[in-house]
């Protein structure tokens, strides 16, 4: 039933909010397909750049030179002091906790 609404759905049957911005940004098919897999159950949708941070921490790890804390902030966008703690503990994980809190995790 659902596949036979969904050639009939248009952008303006959306109600306003966040569903009618997703479905015009990742077109309205995707969309329920995103609220098929989490229709229903809170779902955090966590920044784009917290799903990159252990790569971006594992970049920094490769390319610290020693000397270059102040190059690789400014390049990553974090302060010296944070290129400092991600090589000098190499086998933490910095995760994001309750309300922005910083929480260790060993690995």
């Amino acid at each position: 039933m659902l596949d036979t609404w969904m050639q009939e759905v248009t952008i303006d049957m959306i109600p306003d909010g966040m569903c009618k911005e997703i479905a015009e940004k990742i077109g309205i098919k995707n969309l329920f397909e995103v609220l098929e897999l989490v229709g229903g159950a809170t779902f955090y949708f966590p920044k784009p750049e917290t799903m990159l941070k252990g790569w971006r921490d594992e970049k920094i790890r490769k390319e610290y030179n020693g000397f270059n804390s102040f190059e690789l902030s400014k390049k990553y966008k974090v302060s010296e002091r944070w290129v400092r703690l991600i090589v000098e503990n190499a086998n933490t994980d910095y995760t994001s906790g309750k309300r922005g809190d910083s929480v260790r995790k060993q690995k």
